[in-house]
């Protein structure tokens, strides 16, 4: 692409501001999406890395 410098940070320099809130937003509704899926499943996880997203979304549903 006449690119001489090939990094990733030359390669998305072009990304905006705007862009990345769409990203954004569009990440944390597929997070949610998922834990409400496994909320479905069980309440609780003995994992507590999912276990604490899965009781802080429980809270707000």
């Amino acid at each position: 692409m006449g690119h001489e410098d090939g990094s990733v940070s030359a390669r998305y320099k072009h990304v905006t501001d705007s862009m990345r809130a769409t990203l954004m937003e569009q990440l944390t509704e597929v997070r949610e999406e998922s834990l409400d899926a496994r909320l479905l499943l069980h309440p609780h996880s003995p994992v507590p890395a999912l276990n604490r997203p899965l009781q802080e979304r429980a809270a707000t549903r």
